[in-house]
Formats: structure tokens, C-alpha cells, sequence
């Protein structure tokens, strides 16, 4: 067999015409590089955002791949000697161009992301955004990546709806699989979206752990025990349980301190100490809050004492505990200053038919500490039982 080939002046035009289409192709996409990361790059700088800049760069790569398949598609689509595999030349170009296609829409979908997270998500009060920006760029790549495959097997002749219908079968059973995983994952995305809980903030679980918020994960979060222990606790539990911020809505936290003073005791002037020494502590003491206006209450009549509460204002819930205590030893100095009486507790007992007593009834003050002991006619009795 003779396989010469032996050719003419039309396959030679026909050649020169396909390689001339391709070099202008090739032309054209070295221009659209040099436009794109030379003129556009230099105009996109001179605006305030960086979403023009991004965009630009992340289209240059495609744009330049897709000329270039374009004039070798054409290319070899005007050589009759390759009409025989004219179906799998398109096909193949037809997969090549999905590709190109996929790869520009995440690289455009990415520039967006990137874009809104380092300059919208920065200047908003809540860190949402923030922990939303990478979830949303991994699921992004995963639904256009799915697609661009679904597609270039339904340019490959296969068939699609075997497939789909097999990948329901086995999301469900992932699905099954994985549920508590899942759980904790939507538990997750509604603590973040809602913004229920803050990193950072002090919080308490009702019946559960409390401390500061180390960090919001998708599956679990961590707490730092003011002990300094980490608690890690699953994001489904955290949804259901019923929470106290103690930063919201602001930081500063009212607290009430007991006290109590002798029934001899004059009110007034014991409320205008009182609330002198705490007017003096929150206006100087860093931890207090200084717009506030303490406020004292009587409340109770007591065994040895009237009793009241003192409200007092932090700056935080830490800030409660160092001033309850400079308070406390502040507030005794002055009560000992201004002859103030706390009183020890006391009891009165009474005794039925003790020899020497007055009408049968004798009485004597207990108190812990001191000697108990009762005085008849110059004698000392003491006390039995």
C-alpha cells in the first residue's frame, strides 16, 4: 500500500489560512494580557477600591487560555483532513472551554469574597462576615466545580441522571452518617449568623460551664474557666441551652453588696456614710463606673441587725469582685470612725424555776466568744444545759 501524500496548492492555502487564524488568535491574547495587566491594571489602581483590581487579575489567566483555544479550535476545524475526528475535536475543545469557564467564575466569585472580607466585613461591628467569608468561598468552588463536571460529562455522552440520582442516594446516607456532625455544623452557622455569642465575651450556660469565649468554631466552641481551664462544648448544646452575655448589651454590670448595722444605730447618717464611701470608690477606683449613682435600700429587720444592700456599678463582671472588696474595708473604716455599730450575734435566753431568780425567770445575753455566766445576790451561778 501507498500512503505518499503529495500535496496542493489549495492544501497549502488552506494550511496558511489555519495558521494564520491561529497566530492572529495568539496575537490577540497576548494583547488581551498586555491590556489587562498593563492599562486596566493602571486605571483599576487610581480607584479607592481594590474589587476592579482583583477582578482584573483574576480574569487575566482565562481570558488569555480562552483566545488561544479559540484560534486552535478554528484552526483545525478548517483542515478537511481532520473531518474524521471533527466530533472528538469539538468535544475535547467543548471540555477545554468548561474548564476555562469554571476556573473564571470562582477566580471572579474568589476576587468578590476577598474583596468584601478585607474591605466591608472590617469596618462592620460584628465578626459574622468575617467567619463567613472562607465557608462561603469553599462552598462557592465545590457548587461551580460540581456543575463544570456535570456538564463535561453530559458533553462526553454520559448519562447524567443515573448519577444525580446516585449522588442523592449517597448524600442521604452521608447524611445518616454524619448527623451528629451536621447538627453541631448547623448549630454552628445559627450561633454565628445570630450572633448570639461573641469571642471575647464572658458567658454562662444555665446549669452549665461559664467563662470568656475563646473561639466560635463550626462544630464546637471554647470557653476559658476563669480557672483557666478550656471547655469545649458542641455547638448543639450551646444552641438549645439558655445563655447570659454578661457583655451585653454593654459590659458594665450592676452588683449588690449586704450589709447590716445595730438597731441603735441612727438610718440617716448611716445612709449618707454609706453612700458617701461608695460615691467616693466609683469615682476613683478604675473599675468603677462613673456615671452612676449608687443606691442604698433597708430591707430586712434582722436577728442582731438592720439590714440593707448597697448597688454598686462595674465597668465589667470582673470589675464587681475588686470593688466589693476595697468597699467592704473602706466602708468598716468609716463605721469605726463614725461609731457605727455592726452587731455580733445575739441571742436572749430565758429560764423556767432557777433558785434566786425574780419571779421564777432569770435572764442572761449570749454571745460567742464570751464567758457565760449569771450573778444572784453577789454569787456566781453558771448556767447548766
Amino acid at each position: 500500500m501507498n500512503f505518499a501524500f503529495e500535496p496542493t496548492q489549495a492544501d497549502f492555502i488552506r494550511w496558511g489560512i489555519s495558521a494564520g487564524i491561529f497566530a492572529v488568535f495568539l496575537a490577540l491574547a497576548f494583547l488581551s494580557r498586555i491590556i489587562l495587566s498593563g492599562i486596566v491594571r493602571l486605571l483599576a489602581h487610581r480607584t479607592k477600591t481594590t474589587l476592579d483590581d482583583l477582578i482584573n487579575k483574576s480574569l487575566t489567566g482565562p481570558v488569555f487560555t480562552a483566545l488561544i483555544a479559540a484560534g486552535l479550535w478554528i484552526a483545525l476545524a478548517r483542515l478537511t483532513e481532520l473531518d474524521p475526528y471533527d466530533k472528538y475535536i469539538h468535544q475535547g475543545f467543548a471540555v477545554l472551554y468548561i474548564i476555562i469557564a469554571a476556573v473564571a467564575v470562582v477566580r471572579v466569585v474568589n476576587a468578590l469574597l476577598t474583596w468584601y472580607g478585607t474591605e466591608v466585613a472590617t469596618r462592620t461591628q460584628s465578626d459574622v462576615d468575617d467567619r463567613l467569608v472562607p465557608i462561603f468561598k469553599r462552598i462557592a468552588d465545590v457548587i461551580i466545580y460540581g456543575i463544570a463536571l456535570i456538564l463535561i460529562l453530559d458533553q462526553l455522552g454520559m448519562e447524567i441522571s443515573p448519577i444525580l440520582a446516585g449522588l442523592g442516594i449517597g448524600g442521604l446516607a452521608v447524611a445518616l452518617a454524619l448527623q451528629s456532625t451536621l447538627i453541631n455544623f448547623l448549630a454552628g452557622t445559627y450561633v454565628i449568623t445570630d450572633a448570639v455569642i461573641r469571642k471575647g465575651h464572658y458567658i454562662s450556660m444555665d446549669g452549665g460551664p461559664e467563662g470568656w469565649v475563646e473561639d466560635i468554631g463550626w462544630r464546637t466552641t471554647k470557653l476559658r474557666h476563669w480557672q483557666g481551664n478550656l471547655v469545649v462544648i458542641p455547638n448543639s448544646k450551646l444552641s438549645e441551652a439558655i445563655v447570659t452575655d454578661y457583655e451585653k448589651p454593654e459590659a458594665s454590670m450592676l452588683f449588690a453588696i449586704d450589709c447590716g448595722v445595730s438597731y441603735s444605730s441612727d438610718l440617716d447618717k448611716v445612709e449618707k456614710v454609706t453612700l458617701d464611701v461608695a460615691r467616693k470608690l466609683l469615682k476613683e477606683n478604675p473599675a468603677g463606673a462613673k456615671d452612676f449613682e449608687p443606691v442604698l435600700r433597708f430591707n430586712k429587720f434582722g436577728d442582731s441587725n438592720i439590714n440593707f444592700a448597697v448597688v454598686l456599678k462595674g465597668v465589667d463582671r470582673a470589675a464587681q469582685y475588686i470593688l466589693k472588696h476595697e468597699f467592704i474595708k473602706e466602708l468598716n473604716k468609716r463605721f469605726q470612725q463614725e461609731g457605727i455599730r455592726i452587731e455580733y450575734p445575739a441571742r436572749r435566753l430565758y429560764f423556767d424555776s432557777v433558785p434566786g431568780t425574780v419571779n421564777g425567770l432569770t435572764t442572761y445575753e449570749h454571745k460567742s466568744g464570751e464567758k457565760q455566766e449569771e450573778k444572784h445576790e453577789g454569787k456566781t451561778h453558771h448556767p447548766r444545759g
